[in-house]
């Protein structure tokens, strides 16, 4: 860069400076002077203040700021005592007993639908055993000759 390149730049530097200063004093001026409704305070809100603080001072406030003191101290004392972590019971999972109890009805359940599945089975074959008995009755007492060839020939082999 040229000598006349770095005047230039530093001029424009202290200018820049100059009015960030003013700036900045203009900023000072707004904070430390109070706003013009500030000022002015209403007439009755001063005596009202007085009038307050001389009830507070006629109040007996001892026994009253001993007592929250004291309750304050053992609600600290009870909030320290508490577990920093509670302990929290995780009920998304089965334990040993509900998994051996749903064992048990599921066993129950299969014993059942074997047990009812047996009776059904059971059932249609004494009701086809009894229609053959019926009808084995009836030739008997028709053709008394051909039942005895079927009793003989059922005796040889079964």
């Amino acid at each position: 860069m040229t000598p006349k390149e770095l005047e230039e730049r530093l001029t424009d530097a202290e200018q820049l400076l100059s009015l960030l200063s003013r700036r900045l004093e203009k900023l000072e001026e707004r904070e430390t002077t109070p706003p013009a409704h500030a000022r002015q305070q209403s007439p009755g809100c001063a005596a009202r203040l007085e009038e307050l603080k001389g009830l507070l001072q006629r109040q007996d406030l001892g026994k009253h700021t001993l007592q929250v003191l004291n309750q304050l101290s053992s609600f600290e004392e009870r909030l320290a005592k508490l577990p920093k972590v509670l302990p929290v019971r995780h009920h998304h999972h089965f334990e040993d007993r509900a998994r051996r109890f749903v064992l048990a009805v599921l066993l129950c359940m299969l014993f059942t639908a074997t047990a009812a599945g047996l009776c059904f089975s059971l059932y249609r074959e004494n009701t086809r055993l009894q229609e053959t008995d019926t009808k084995y009755s009836l030739i008997r007492q028709v053709c008394p000759e051909t039942a005895q060839r079927l009793d003989s020939i059922f005796q040889h082999a079964p």
